[in-house]
């Protein structure tokens, strides 16, 4: 009988030791930051999420090799390109892409947040749009858009931030993600 009372405390003292530590978490939700972005009609700096930028265009996956940020000296207009291929110098011209756009004309971007929440709203100075490449001719399409776009960071080299950005298209393209964009003054 001893050794019976003997066993179930060394079953309860290991029990003890094994829970030692483990907190019992109630009620929490845990978010994947890798989890999936989807399209949204209404979007906000809150839904843009923290994985390296990735979209899709005409229900299609693409993945973004090149990411830069034009500067127009004489226009003063701002370009972001998201593209599937890469120039063969720093900042130059992609031929035969699928790209995403955003444009501002005539003014800086700077650090901070952009938002355009709803397909119906009108931002002044803004331009979204995106175009895709079959038998090398180039498609583009400006269908009704919205968007959320931090820059963290900006130098004379790079542009650092993020970005979502949905387009009110029959296949519901959109952009989200984290990019580091070549910075290429024109």
């Amino acid at each position: 009988m001893h050794k019976f009372y003997l066993y179930l405390l060394l079953i309860l003292m290991s029990a003890a030791f094994v829970s030692c530590g483990k907190k019992e978490d109630k009620g929490t939700v845990k978010t994947d930051p890798n989890a999936s972005f989807s399209w949204k009609e209404n979007i906000s700096v809150k839904d843009i999420p923290e994985f390296p930028v990735k979209g899709f265009i005409d229900g299609k996956e693409i993945k973004f090799e090149y990411v830069n940020f034009e500067h127009w000296r004489g226009s003063n207009d701002n370009v972001f390109n998201f593209s599937d291929k890469s120039p063969k110098n720093k900042c130059g011209f992609i031929e035969n892409d699928n790209a995403f756009h955003l444009t501002r004309l005539g003014s800086d971007f700077k650090e901070g947040e952009f938002v355009k929440d709803a397909f119906s709203k009108n931002m002044d100075g803004f331009t979204g749009d995106y175009h895709v490449t079959v038998n090398e001719n180039m498609q583009k399409q400006t269908p009704p858009w919205n968007f959320a776009l931090v820059i963290t960071e900006m130098d004379d080299d790079f542009v650092k931030g993020k970005i979502a950005m949905c387009f009110k298209d029959e296949k519901k393209s959109w952009i989200a993600g984290t990019f580091t964009a070549v910075r290429c003054n024109n």
